[in-house]
């Protein structure tokens, strides 16, 4: 079971405002760790994807979390196939940390950017 203060930092839905249309999802595994790395995970609904909406999305979510006082690290895993996925981290200016196997989704690619450094480039 999980601990209830944990509960703003998963599932999120994303509408459609015109037609209330749930068009993808994005959520943090977990909350912080203890050395402050939260990672994200999203998925949009195919016919809605390559329009800038994941994108939106994440930035919506990591707006948010870079003020929690415990979060210091942004994480992001991608399937090294999942080039549109990659190129929008790549656009946030998130560092390539290596590769992982994730028991369900195989290999992926780890970005991570701290918190501060986002904080800083949101800022201007």
């Amino acid at each position: 079971k999980k601990d209830p203060s944990l509960v703003p930092y998963l599932l999120r839905m994303a509408v459609l405002k015109s037609t209330r249309e749930i068009i993808g999802s994005a959520g943090f595994h977990d909350g912080p760790d203890e050395n402050g790395m939260i990672e994200i995970g999203l998925e949009i609904v195919e016919a809605y994807r390559e329009q800038g909406l994941a994108q939106e999305l994440l930035t919506a979510m990591w707006d948010w979390v870079v003020h929690e006082p415990r979060v210091k690290t942004l994480r992001y895993t991608v399937s090294p196939e999942n080039f549109p996925s990659q190129a929008i981290i790549r656009k946030f200016g998130f560092a390539y940390c290596g590769q992982q196997i994730d028991e369900e989704d195989g290999p992926e690619d780890i970005y991570e950017m701290s918190a501060d450094t986002y904080r800083r480039l949101k800022a201007g």
